[in-house]
């Protein structure tokens, strides 16, 4: 899994955004949304942020950690 995999977020609004990935424990208005997408061979789980603008999504990144979200 990597960045690529969600790039097609970016440009879309924050309904877009949840009617695909859901809702998580994000709140609508934030302006970053995060999302467990998935865990490496290792036990880390990965962690997918959107950061929104003007209610679009700008940037995307994922993070990899043992800590829970």
């Amino acid at each position: 899994m990597n960045k690529d995999d969600f790039n097609h977020l970016i440009g879309k609004t924050r309904h877009e955004v949840k009617a695909e990935m859901g809702d998580g424990f994000n709140i609508f208005k934030h302006n970053i949304w995060t999302y467990h997408v998935g865990e490496t061979w290792f036990g880390k789980k990965v962690i997918l942020s959107v950061l929104f603008n003007e209610n679009k999504a700008v940037s995307i990144t994922l993070h990899k950690t043992f800590k829970n979200c």
